[in-house]
């Protein structure tokens, strides 16, 4: 069985990986220009941005998702270890 700070060390591993990859991908951007831009994408109602011309680009880079993807997978993995399914990402017992 993983060790709890090993599922902490592999999700926060894989969160800079993707953080990094929005920095390298988008110079100045940071994850939450990322999440705004699939937000704006969506047509959601977000907050105002000036400067909306990598927003497209933004929200479709594929490496970056993959990365998310990959971190938000981990990050679930861990509480789940460390709060079993009913626990902080679990349900409501109902």
């Amino acid at each position: 069985m993983t060790g709890l700070s090993e599922l902490r060390a592999d999700f926060e591993q894989a969160q800079a990986t993707w953080e990094s990859l929005i920095v390298d991908h988008f110079p100045g951007a940071d994850k939450w220009h990322w999440y705004r831009a699939l937000s704006a994408v969506r047509g959601e109602d977000v907050r105002r941005n000036d400067d909306t011309s990598r927003d497209a680009a933004l929200a479709a880079d594929d490496a970056i998702r993959q990365a998310h993807d990959d971190y938000i997978r981990k990050l679930h993995v861990f509480y789940r270890a460390r709060d079993g399914e009913h626990g902080v990402l679990g349900g409501r017992g109902l």
